[in-house]
């Protein structure tokens, strides 16, 4: 896991090193010659810039997959999964704590009617 995990780091700092110096070297090229503030230099560098974010973004995507199917193989959830458990275990406190009130009441209730509780004056002595 920590041997992916690094690989892919060490995939990304490559690709965002190797674009940097991609974008220096053709910028150092339009400036040699003599073209640094010409149209055609410019769109070259943003074309450049672009696919650079391109296979940043799909690299990327790439570490994010493998990174996703690696966690799924070690069994541990999602944070859609986790955020569902939440949901479901909320629902079920509001459950139980509906039940204990209709107890409650339905004792209360009981000691109304006349019948005996637990607690009466009778019983205590």
């Amino acid at each position: 896991m920590s041997n992916l995990l690094e690989r892919s780091i060490l995939m990304t700092i490559g690709a965002a090193s190797l674009t940097r110096d991609m974008a220096e070297a053709a910028i150092g090229d339009f400036i040699n010659r003599g073209h640094e503030a010409t149209a055609e230099g410019r769109g070259a560098v943003n074309d450049l810039v672009g696919k650079a974010r391109d296979e940043t973004r799909a690299a990327r995507g790439r570490i994010d997959a493998s990174l996703q199917r690696t966690f799924r193989d070690l069994g541990l959830a999602t944070s859609e999964q986790l955020e569902e458990l939440e949901l479901k275990l909320a629902q079920l406190e509001h459950r139980i704590s509906l039940l204990e009130a209709a107890q409650a009441e339905e004792a209360a209730g009981e000691d109304k009617n006349g019948r005996k509780s637990k607690n009466s004056k009778k019983d205590r002595g």
